[in-house]
């Protein structure tokens, strides 16, 4: 998704049809963010905006998709279409090939897919490929806990240390988490300055430091050190 955004901020043009690689919730939060944010196109309360979910995509979703592009934008200088799906047919994505060899000039297709396995060739061959990688699904999830109210993050803590406890994650994971937290932090570094006193990002970047530090211990208390996070950032 991230080269999705690049490429569209260094040359302002968006390809005709994309199939984004991910988890679906994820993918709809990023995707829908770019669309509302970048192009200024919103997704809801939109005539000009459609999307679908779909458990399989058969040939008769495709050929209505087929039939909703043909009409004209009604509000904004574009129609864009995203199809949510966990599996294309291959009568479905022979139907859609039809549609990409001759795209409208003023339509733009975005594919959601958990993967790019058991597409067509020729299918693929007409995709702009993007996905949520782990590393961006990681930080997600940092920048999830860093907006959340406290009540929310107890509750992401709570899961984690479960986790945890059903052997599902590791001590490690936890600390990774904490890590994202500090990149997120730095990423975004929105300083604000209190009375000549040290930026206030640097300060919450030393309790994050300190937490990881603390995490490292041989028995450390991973639900209070991320307790106390979720309390002070």
């Amino acid at each position: 998704m991230r080269q999705i955004r690049d490429t569209y901020k260094k040359t302002g043009r968006l390809h005709h049809a994309y199939a984004i690689l991910g988890e679906k919730e994820r993918v709809r939060e990023e995707l829908f963010a770019f669309l509302t944010k970048d192009l200024k196109f919103p997704v809801t309360g939109n005539q000009d905006f459609w999307h679908g979910e779909f458990n399989v995509f058969k040939i008769a979703d495709s050929r209505a998709l087929n039939v909703a592009h043909l009409n004209l934008p009604v509000k904004y200088d574009k129609k864009v279409f995203v199809v949510f799906a966990n599996f294309m047919t291959k009568d479905a994505q022979n139907s859609l090939l039809k549609i990409f060899e001759e795209p409208r000039a003023d339509t733009v297709f975005f594919l959601v897919l958990p993967t790019a396995s058991g597409l067509l060739p020729t299918l693929k061959s007409r995709l702009i490929f993007g996905e949520i990688s782990d590393e961006e699904n990681s930080l997600l999830k940092a920048e999830e806990f860093l907006k959340a109210k406290i009540g929310k993050r107890l509750e992401i803590v709570s899961k984690i240390t479960k986790d945890i406890k059903d052997e599902k994650l590791t001590k490690n994971d936890a600390i990774n988490f904490m890590k994202n937290l500090e990149k997120v932090i730095k990423n975004n570094h929105k300083t604000k300055k209190t009375n000549g006193s040290r930026d206030e990002s640097l300060l919450v970047i030393e309790d994050i430091e300190k937490a990881i530090s603390y995490a490292g211990d041989e028995s450390p208390s991973i639900k209070v050190i991320l307790e106390h996070l979720a309390l002070v950032l």
